[in-house]
């Protein structure tokens, strides 16, 4: 008994010893969790079972909040499996261990310094005397965005569905909004897998839908910092980088989507058409809601499967690089990309320091940056590779390209949710191996190698003679 009490000791030790291990072990449980759920019967309109698969691909994409489906929400879910995602949806988005940490402060009950660490791995916290000020402007923030979103949406979708579809519409599609997720209530309404593509004329709807995007995508610790500045009057370099990329990639991206889809005017197969297919008035609207929405939301207005391949390719780079770190969305994370290109800036001028904003950036920062590039590149090739293999007769008959694949394969890591190739068609098993990628891209790629890591960084004493590689 003795040798058994050490041992599960030693196992509790070893599996607190990482914050990582247990955030992601975290999401691992509530996966299960909805994925049983989702399972039930009661879950599904038509009475049957969804399956294992099904449930688990629903499961992992609404709380690694992607909104890549298999199954149109609306159509197939009843209230139960609905109510089941949207919470699924809403711990996604703002983490489990900060959801607990919370209502253990909010009963004033101690929280432990490992508790402390946790909380602090999974929002992004920068000290541990700001955590549960901040905890509790997290739920503040998001309460006070998706109520705003709800009552917006519901001055369009109650005149238009009636009190009871119209209200939890709107309230679905908030919380979704917010938390990136991408999921909807619109497809019993406007047609399957329909999302947004039937308010185009309706600027409250797209508008609202946008900015609640854009304000989850930008990180909780920025909107602190945005209302703490008439206390300071000053931002931290992470708030300055991430609103200026923030707001220049939705500017680029709009531009672009604008100039390169103004004419295209092509329409897929359930009938949904290019941005060229729109008036005139609509396409300024469409274009900025496309930039967006790339951001790691998954709602679309415009056919994704007829975008120019110059068009797809702007996409899979604009769901690559994501949203704000500590926000609800994925990617490998605007500031991330940001001091990538610092780098490469500071090396191409010659400089020895990299430098943002008379800020000096320690050298330790961009090697995990460029770490997470990689990694996150290697996966996405990877599974667009894979898929390749698990798709070859789709590619063979002409169904989709390629790029298609690799467009699927970015929705999937950066948790966006749109897609070009129309995930319900794919293989069983193209779903099996995307979602591992929807759940690592929610995770992060180094907390995921980090929950894996059985052994410490051990420190040597040994010195190596210095290696010369010649470079380009």
């Amino acid at each position: 008994m003795l040798v058994k009490r050490s041992r599960i000791h030693n196992f509790v030790r070893w599996f607190f010893e990482k914050p990582a291990r247990v955030i992601v072990s975290s999401f691992v449980l509530v996966d299960l969790v909805g994925t049983l759920l989702l399972m039930l019967p009661i879950s599904s309109r038509d009475g049957m079972s969804l399956g294992f698969i099904n449930s688990l691909f629903t499961t992992v994409s609404a709380t690694c909040v992607t909104g890549l489906v298999v199954v149109d929400t609306a159509t197939h879910f009843t209230a139960f499996g609905r109510i089941v995602i949207i919470c699924l949806i809403q711990i996604g988005g703002l983490g489990l261990v900060t959801i607990t940490t919370f209502f253990l402060n909010l009963v004033r009950r101690r929280v432990g310094l490992r508790g402390r660490v946790l909380a602090q791995e999974s929002s992004g916290s920068f000290s541990f005397m700001e955590l549960p000020a901040l905890i509790k402007s997290i739920f503040l923030t998001t309460f006070a965005f998706e109520f705003t979103g709800f009552v917006l949406l519901s001055t369009q979708y109650v005149p238009r569905f009636g009190w009871g579809q119209g209200l939890s519409s709107a309230g679905f599609q908030a919380v979704s909004a917010f938390c990136n997720a991408g999921f909807d209530l619109l497809g019993d309404k406007t047609g399957e897998y329909s999302s947004l593509t039937a308010f185009n004329n309706n600027p409250v709807v797209i508008m609202t839908t946008g900015f609640l995007i854009i304000f989850g995508g930008l990180g909780f610790i920025v909107w602190r910092d945005l209302y703490n500045y008439r206390k300071t009057k000053s931002l931290r370099l992470h708030s300055k980088i991430a609103i200026f990329m923030t707001v220049s990639l939705v500017l680029l991206g709009t531009i672009f989507f604008l100039a390169a889809e103004w004419s295209n005017i092509g329409v897929d197969a359930s009938g949904v058409g290019a941005m060229g297919t729109l008036p005139a008035w609509q396409r300024p609207l469409a274009a900025f809601f496309q930039s967006v929405t790339l951001r790691t939301a998954g709602f679309n207005s415009i056919s994704q499967a007829n975008l120019l391949a110059g068009s797809k390719f702007i996409s899979v780079l604009l769901m690559f690089i994501g949203a704000g770190s500590g926000s609800t969305g994925g990617g490998i994370k605007v500031t991330t990309f940001a001091l990538l290109l610092a780098s490469v800036s500071s090396d191409i001028r010659g400089r020895g320091q990299i430098i943002i904003r008379k800020h000096q950036i320690p050298r330790e920062a961009v090697q995990r940056a460029i770490a997470i590039f990689f990694l996150a590149m290697g996966l996405m090739l990877g599974l667009s590779l894979i898929l390749c293999f698990t798709e070859a007769a789709a590619l063979h008959r002409g169904d989709f390209e390629y790029l298609d694949l690799l467009f699927e394969s970015a929705s999937a890591f950066g948790t966006v949710g749109v897609t070009s190739a129309q995930t319900p068609v794919l293989s069983t098993l193209s779903h099996i191996f995307i979602i591992p990628v929807m759940f690592i891209g929610r995770v992060g790629p180094v907390t995921f190698a980090l929950s894996l890591a059985m052994r410490e960084f051990k420190q040597t004493n040994n010195i190596y003679p210095e290696g010369k590689i010649q470079i380009g």
